[in-house]
């Protein structure tokens, strides 16, 4: 139990991979980096599918239909998914898939893990690092307003740590995942004294544990020179928060409920720690459903400053859909901002892996997984949450679902 997960929130590294024969090098891909994490054995589980109902048109939406698609491609389009998920009998969570701005497929399958009771439609379930794409999407809204350039050393933003690698780091740098850092996650998880000295502080107040895990990322250095190399760092997007905050004023939350989750009516959207959902989800390491209260090591990510700007937000599949519905409105991604992600030399940017025009995130914590899809160019979305963690065929489940509803929107 000293080292529950050595890898949480990591987002499965896509580095460049082409929509013919994307597939299979992605489950290659996948294969290699779970080599590389702690492997956790499946407990037996009991899983129960959820029927659901067939999709129809919201009456209350009164925006036309902008899915291209005739009835019977989304007839095949369901009958694939159902035929992909069929494959997978111990898969529990939601799928929904869309294009433009209709739902064509939502179903959810297993259960939550309080006793009986079956995932629905309307389970809440932690999202993890896709929480990403709102810390970045943040930053450009703040980039914007001309409060800050990506150009800014971010010595500028903690003048309070005498470090001279901070004046090499930029705020794009950080955006970008090639700051050299580490991931505090793993320092902490990884070291008992670490773990400890978090509790403690945690339990004074928010902001002496904010102040320790910054104290802990910056004392752990950098290892490559800054923009030179990919890295996937819960560090970098835990400090581009705070820079939110400073900046902006107002706290984590607070921006993301005002500039983002009031906006696209994300009525069903939080954040870990709020208390609005007694979150459960199946935990290999343990090999049972756990809560987040049940255990010292879980408890501290159950802690909103824990996850913070990396991965505090808990949604429904729903409510994930009108964020990426948002953000293929124009109203805050314009073309030329979508031109600065899909063009970056990392393929990663403002919280979004890109291949090509498909931009994808996934996200884990202690037990749950999630794995996003979206291609703006054909305006058709994928969402896959679950409250399984690691669950290590979320991907090929994912991209047997989406990359034809792609071809067929082509």
């Amino acid at each position: 139990m000293k080292k529950i997960l050595s890898v949480i929130l990591s987002a499965s590294v896509l580095s460049s991979f082409l929509m013919s024969g994307c597939l299979n090098r992605f489950v290659e891909n996948t294969a290699k980096e779970s080599s590389e994490s702690d492997v956790f054995e499946e407990g037996e589980v009991e899983f129960v599918h959820e029927f659901n109902p067939v999709i129809e048109d919201d009456p209350d939406n009164d925006a036309p239909s902008t899915c291209c698609l005739s009835q019977a491609q989304i007839d095949s389009l369901i009958k694939n998914a159902d035929d992909v998920i069929a494959q997978y009998p111990d898969f529990s969570g939601t799928v929904l898939m869309a294009s433009g701005n209709k739902i064509i497929y939502e179903k959810s399958f297993g259960k939550t893990g309080k006793g009986n009771e079956e995932n629905c439609n309307s389970t809440f379930y932690q999202i993890g690092s896709v929480t990403k794409q709102f810390t970045g999407t943040a930053i450009l809204l703040l980039e914007r307003e001309g409060k800050l350039k990506t150009s800014d050393t971010i010595d500028i933003y903690f003048p309070e740590y005498d470090y001279d690698f901070l004046k090499t780091i930029t705020v794009s740098h950080l955006l970008e995942m090639s700051a050299g850092m580490g991931d505090y996650m793993q320092l902490i998880e990884g070291n008992q004294e670490l773990l400890d000295g978090y509790l403690k502080a945690v339990k004074k107040s928010e902001e002496d544990a904010k102040k320790f895990i910054v104290d802990t990322i910056f004392s752990d250095g950098i290892s490559t020179t800054p923009g030179t190399v990919y890295i996937y760092s819960n560090s970098a997007y835990y400090l581009l928060g705070l820079i939110v905050e400073q900046l902006s004023g107002m706290s984590y939350r607070e921006y993301l409920q005002e500039n983002f989750f009031d906006k696209a009516n994300m009525t069903d959207t939080y954040f870990v720690g709020d208390g609005k959902d007694n979150q459960t989800g199946y935990s290999f390491a343990q090999e049972r459903y756990v809560s987040d209260t049940e255990d010292k090591y879980l408890k501290a990510e159950g802690d909103y400053p824990y996850l913070f700007s990396a991965g505090s937000v808990v949604s429904t599949a729903e409510d994930v859909n009108k964020w990426l519905n948002f953000v293929a409105s124009d109203e805050i991604f314009m073309p030329s901002d979508r031109k600065k992600v899909e063009k970056s030399l990392m393929l990663y940017n403002y919280g979004w892996n890109t291949s090509d025009n498909l931009w994808h995130h996934s996200g884990r914590t202690y037990a749950y997984s999630s794995q996003v899809y979206v291609d703006y160019h054909t305006d058709t979305k994928l969402v896959m949450l679950t409250n399984i963690a690691f669950y290590e065929n979320l991907n090929q489940i994912a991209l047997g679902i989406y990359l034809p509803l792609v071809s067929a929107s082509k």
